[in-house]
């Protein structure tokens, strides 16, 4: 974690033009040269990632006990895994108009109490009704709060993103395994409300240190006169327009639109589809489900500084969809034999997150170009991929071979493959 680089590397290797005088938006906050001002902005951002997708995987392994004592329906339960990418998808389309009227640090504060108390309403939820509406509520805020980190990054550290980014990304997937693994140990200690609600507290105690860090802002700014002492080159609307115009933004959204069919397919289908190809049993594929989620832990550490690195992003993309094949192929051909070797090799396919994330740093100017290409990543790959779990169970309806499905996950690989060419060029879609 020592590959730190300075956020203009990219962009002095680029041959597009520099970008004009920052915005207030993008210009570095007196109070966060301080040592004190760096902490707080760092605490606040690994514990944001360390609570940040706790309200998705918390509260499967606990589904049963919760439909016993609420009456959570298989309908209901469905909808929560559906909804899901579509609360994502929506959220992510508004909050890059949000931050840019409030701050992207009161943006994310906003996400944090979302989680929270998302978490912790639905852990006292009476019936499925408030369960099903506190937790979209949750959902809401993981969606913006994904979105918000990376450019919550280049603003606080832009001499560090690959570093800070390395931590809190690996932070984040660590946060999609121990909620599942804990939940039953928790729940046979407190309940199954204490156990899905501890974890709200996580992004409740995340807001302490965004406070700290808008407090120190403020009072700087206030030393300083003011951020009104800088001029905006150039207005948010110019700044949208350009990134959605942009064709590599598209070819961003592609990518990020892929990984999100093949994870939510997997999360959703992959234990009905072992249990019924190889006789897996489903405490078996729940561990290996676990294990298709930690193999992003180690990748993870690699992500970022590779995407600092590479000139040709595609490349990274081609090497992760040619391994997820293969995992693909593993699990389609021999579900029975070396089952977590094929789930692993699959499990590198959610690394196409990361590295979208993290690269939208590379290919923007300033914080606010970054917020914007985030939310347009994100809501259509969302968007796009929210419908796969749905297509999959119409499959499954039809009485469909699993093959076909199989065929559409590595159809959608083979997408990410034919769509690298246009990642091949470093350039800032805000310019």
């Amino acid at each position: 974690m020592t590959n730190n680089q300075p956020a203009t590397t990219p962009a002095n290797k680029s041959t597009t033009p520099p970008a004009a005088a920052p915005t207030p938006a993008s210009t570095p906050a007196p109070a966060l040269t301080q040592r004190s001002g760096r902490v707080a902005a760092y605490l606040a951002i690994m514990l944001m990632a360390l609570g940040l997708l706790t309200a998705v995987t918390s509260y499967s392994p606990l589904a049963e006990s919760i439909s016993t004592e609420i009456g959570l329906t298989d309908v209901t339960y469905g909808l929560l895994g559906t909804v899901g990418p579509f609360a994502f998808a929506f959220v992510s389309l508004i909050t890059p108009f949000v931050a840019r009227r409030i701050t992207l640090e009161w943006t994310i504060v906003i996400a944090a109490l979302m989680i929270g108390a998302g978490q912790i309403l639905r852990a006292v939820a009476g019936e499925s009704l408030s369960f099903f509406a506190w937790s979209i509520v949750a959902m809401l805020g993981v969606g913006a709060g994904n979105m918000l980190l990376p450019p919550i990054v280049k603003r606080f550290f832009p001499d560090r993103i690959v570093s800070v980014s390395t931590v809190y990304l690996t932070v984040m997937v660590f946060s999609t395994v121990y909620p599942p693994l804990l939940a039953v140990p928790i729940a046979q200690w407190i309940g199954w409300r204490g156990s899905i609600g501890v974890w709200g507290v996580l992004e409740l105690i995340a807001v302490i240190p965004w406070l700290f860090v808008i407090l120190g802002l403020r009072k700087s700014r206030g030393a300083v006169g003011g951020p009104a002492q800088v001029a905006p080159a150039v207005n948010h609307r110019t700044i949208t327009k350009r990134v959605w115009s942009h064709p590599t933004s598209w070819t961003m959204l592609v990518m990020y639109a892929m990984a999100t069919i093949n994870f939510y397919t997997v999360m959703a289908w992959m234990p009905a589809i072992l249990n019924q190809t190889a006789g897996i049993e489903p405490a078996t594929a729940g561990a290996l489900l676990a294990l298709y989620s930690a193999v992003g832990i180690p990748v993870g550490f690699f992500i970022a500084p590779l995407v600092a690195k590479v000139r040709n992003l595609g490349l990274l993309y081609v090497v992760v969809a040619v391994l997820v094949i293969v995992g693909y192929l593993g699990l389609w051909f021999m579900p029975g034999t070396a089952t977590w070797l094929w789930m692993m090799l699959a499990g590198i396919c959610p690394t196409i997150f990361n590295i979208t994330l993290v690269a939208t740093n590379y290919r923007t100017s300033n914080e606010m170009g970054g917020v914007t290409l985030t939310g347009m990543v994100t809501f259509g790959g969302y968007l796009v991929g929210g419908f796969a779990p749905l297509v999959v169970g119409a499959f499954a309806a039809d009485g469909l071979d699993w093959s076909v499905t199989y065929i559409m996950l590595i159809a959608s690989m083979l997408a990410v493959i034919g769509m690298h060419l246009g990642l091949r060029r470093r350039v800032l879609v805000d310019q």
